[in-house]
C-alpha cells in the first residue's frame, strides 16, 4: 500500500467546502488551532500571512476574515482551485497560488506571520520546508505550525486505529516514518535562528498517548505484572472516552481539543524569527 498519499487531496478538491464530506472535518479544526494562536497576536487586523499547505483554503479564510492580508500556497492545483472559487463567493480577498513548500515563490523578509498545519508531516523535506518558512518570514515574524510525533503512540492512534481501523482518515495518506518528534523540529529552529520556541499537545484523545506510553514501556519490559493489568484497565477507560468524543464528533462536527503538555501524539507550536 502506498503511503503518504496525497492522492486524497485532489480528489477531495470538489468536497472541500461541502460540510458533509470527510475532508470538511479539518474545518473543525481552525478554533482549537487559533485559540492557541491568539495567545501570541490578539490582533490580525492588517498582517500580511502566508499559509503554507493551504488546501482548500480553511485557514486562509478564517485568518482573511480577522482581517489579514491573505496568501495560501499549495501542491495541489485543484485545491487551489476549490479555494479561490470559495474566496470569490464569500468576496474574501486571498492570494492563492500553486507551488511546494520546499521552495516557495516569494521574496526574503514577505511576511509577518507564516501558517503551516497538518503539512510538515507530508512533505518530502521538512527541514528545507522550515528553512524556506524562515526565509520568507519579516524579522521578528511568528511561525505557527502543528504536526504529529513520531512514537508508538502515534503509530498506534494515527495509523492503526484513524486509518486502518476506523476509517476515519483514509488508508495511506500518512507515512509513520515522516512524523515528526518535538525534539527534532526544535533542534532545527534553533539551527535555524528561530527563538522563543514554544510546544503544547494538540490533544485530540485524551489521556490515551500517555496511558500507550506506559504500556509500550512494560511491554518493552516484558513486565506481565499486576501494574500492567492496571494500566490495561485505564486503557480500557480512555477508549472509551475516546468513542464518547468520537459520537459527539459526529453528531456535532466538533473536536473535544485540550492544549496541554502531553506532545505524545499530535502537538502545536510557535516560533519567532530573530530580529
Amino acid at each position: 500500500m502506498k503511503k503518504n498519499d496525497l492522492e486524497f487531496y485532489d480528489l477531495s478538491a470538489n468536497e472541500w467546502w461541502d460540510n458533509n464530506s470527510k475532508i470538511y472535518a479539518l474545518y473543525y479544526l481552525n478554533q482549537p488551532r487559533f485559540k492557541f494562536f491568539d495567545r501570541y497576536i490578539p490582533n490580525w487586523q492588517g498582517l500580511k500571512v502566508l499559509d503554507v499547505g493551504c488546501g482548500g483554503g480553511f485557514s486562509c479564510e478564517f485568518m482573511a476574515k480577522k482581517g489579514t492580508i491573505t496568501y495560501g500556497i499549495d501542491s495541489s492545483a485543484k485545491c487551489i482551485e476549490a479555494a479561490q472559487r470559495h474566496s470569490c463567493e464569500n468576496s474574501l480577498d486571498i492570494n492563492y497560488k500553486v507551488g511546494v513548500a520546499e521552495s516557495l515563490p516569494y521574496q526574503n523578509n514577505t511576511f509577518d506571520v507564516v501558517v503551516c498545519v497538518d503539512v510538515l508531516e507530508h512533505v518530502s523535506n521538512y527541514r528545507q520546508v522550515v528553512s524556506e518558512i524562515y526565509r520568507v518570514l519579516k524579522p521578528g515574524g511568528i511561525f505557527f505550525y502543528d504536526t504529529i510525533n513520531r512514537n508508538f503512540q502515534s503509530r498506534f492512534v494515527m495509523i492503526w486505529l484513524m486509518e486502518n481501523l476506523l476509517r476515519l482518515i483514509p488508508l495511506g495518506v500518512h507515512d509513520w516514518n515522516n512524523f515528526i518528534q518535538p525534539e527534532e523540529l526544535k533542534e532545527l529552529m534553533f539551527s535555524l535562528d528561530f527563538v522563543e520556541i514554544e510546544m503544547k499537545g494538540f490533544d485530540l484523545f485524551g489521556e490515551i498517548g500517555s496511558v500507550l506510553g506506559d504500556l509500550n514501556m512494560f511491554r518493552k519490559n516484558l513486565k506481565l505484572d499486576r501494574s500492567l493489568q492496571v494500566f490495561i484497565r485505564k486503557l480500557v477507560q480512555v477508549w472509551k472516552a475516546n468513542v464518547i468524543n468520537y459520537q459527539i464528533y459526529q453528531k456535532t462536527g466538533s473536536f473535544q481539543v485540550s492544549l496541554n503538555e502531553d506532545m505524545s501524539i499530535m502537538y502545536i507550536g510557535k516560533a519567532r524569527k530573530i530580529e
